[in-house]
C-alpha cells in the first residue's frame, strides 16, 4: 500500500494538529463534566483522524493485470522470393502487394489473437515469433524486401519447413489454443531439390490456409534496374503461379487452398470461420504499477462518526 496525499503530507499534518489543538482547548474551557470531556475528545479525534487517512488517499498498488486475448495463435508463412514481386496481381500490380493487403485483413479481423511471422527466400527468417504485438507484426509486413536478383537461387518450400515445424510445435503444446496457420505463395517452384513433405505437420494445425497469387499468363520481374532478362529465352523472365504445387501443399496439410490473386472472398470466409470457433480467454500480465484508492473504506465510518455527533449536538443543543 503506498499514499498519495491530496496535499504534501506535512501540510495535512499540520492542519491536523492545528484543529485538533484548537478544539482541545475549546473543549477543556467548557463546564462539561470531566468524563464529557473525553467522550467528545476522543470522538472529534476518530473524526479528525479519518479525515486525516482520507486525506493521505490511501491506495493499493497492483502490477498484474487481466486481458483478454483469443485463443488463436496465427502464423504467417510468407514467400519471399524474387517471383512474388511478379506483377501480375489484380492487373499489374506486385504480387506481394496483394499479400501483404491480405494478411493486414486477418490481423484487423482476429485482433487479440498470438501472431507469428516467418519468411523464406534463399534462406529461412522468423521474423516473429507468437506475440499479442500485433501492430509490431504489421509493421514487418510493410518492411518485407524483394531480394537481390543477382543472388536468388528460386523457390524451395522445404526452406522454411523446421521453422513452420517449430512453431506449430510450441503452440500445439499450449493448452485450449487453436493453431492457424496461413502459407504465402505463388507456388513456383524453381530449386533443384524434390520439395519436403508437410503431411507430418497436419496434426498439430487447426485451420488456416495455403493462399496463392499470381496468374496462368504470368508477370515480368522489376528488381529496381528494370524488368529480370531470362537468358534461355532472350526475352524478359516471366513467373507463373504453380496451383498443383499449392493445392498438394494444402492437401498435406489439411487446408484449404485458396487463389487470391484477384479477390480474396474466399480468405474472409475462412477466417470468419476461425473467428467463430476461437474463445475468449483472460491472461495475466505484469505490467506499469496501477493504483487503486482505498479511501472509501475510511469515509463510511467518517460518516457514520459525523451523523453520531451530529445527533448528540441536537440533542444537548451544544458541544
Amino acid at each position: 500500500m503506498k499514499i498519495q496525499p491530496i496535499l504534501p503530507t506535512l501540510v495535512l499534518v499540520i492542519i491536523f494538529f492545528v484543529i485538533f489543538g484548537a478544539t482541545a482547548a475549546v473543549i477543556i474551557k467548557n463546564k462539561f463534566k470531566t468524563k464529557d470531556k473525553i467522550l467528545t475528545l476522543l470522538r472529534l479525534s476518530i473524526i479528525y483522524l479519518l479525515a486525516f487517512t482520507i486525506g493521505l488517499r490511501p491506495v493499493t498498488v497492483e502490477t498484474k493485470y487481466e486481458y483478454s486475448t483469443k485463443n488463436l495463435d496465427v502464423l504467417f508463412v510468407v514467400d519471399t522470393t524474387l517471383s512474388m514481386w511478379a506483377e501480375d496481381y489484380n492487373g499489374k500490380k506486385p504480387r506481394m502487394r496483394g499479400a501483404v493487403k491480405d494478411m493486414q485483413y486477418i490481423c484487423e479481423e482476429l485482433a487479440g489473437s498470438n501472431f507469428g511471422l516467418v519468411t523464406f527466400d534463399n534462406q529461412p527468417r522468423v521474423i516473429s515469433p507468437f506475440t499479442q504485438d500485433m501492430q509490431y507484426v504489421e509493421m514487418q509486413l510493410d518492411f518485407l524486401e524483394q531480394p537481390d536478383s543477382r543472388y536468388a537461387n528460386g523457390s524451395d518450400f522445404s526452406t522454411p519447413y523446421k521453422d513452420l515445424e517449430a512453431l506449430v510445435l510450441s503452440s500445439y503444446r499450449k493448452e485450449e489454443r487453436k493453431t492457424i496457420v496461413f502459407f504465402i505463395s505463388d507456388g513456383e517452384v524453381n530449386s533443384l531439390y524434390e520439395r519436403k513433405s508437410f503431411e507430418d505437420l497436419a496434426q498439430y494445425i487447426d485451420g488456416g490456409a495455403v493462399i496463392g497469387y499470381g496468374t496462368e499468363k504470368g508477370g515480368k520481374m522489376d528488381d529496381g534496374t528494370g524488368y529480370i532478362y531470362d537468358p534461355s529465352t532472350g526475352k524478359d523472365a516471366i513467373s507463373h503461379i504453380d496451383e498443383e504445387n499449392l493445392q498438394a501443399m494444402a492437401d498435406e496439410m489439411g487446408l484449404q487452398y485458396l487463389n487470391c490473386n484477384e479477390s480474396n472472398t474466399g480468405l474472409k470466409s475462412i477466417v470468419t470461420s476461425v473467428l467463430e470457433a476461437s474463445a475468449d480467454v483472460m491472461e495475466e500480465a505484469d505490467g506499469a504499477e496501477i493504483y487503486k484508492d482505498t479511501y472509501f473504506i475510511f469515509a463510511i465510518p467518517l460518516a457514520l462518526m459525523l451523523i453520531l455527533e451530529l445527533a448528540i449536538v441536537l440533542k444537548r443543543g451544544r458541544l
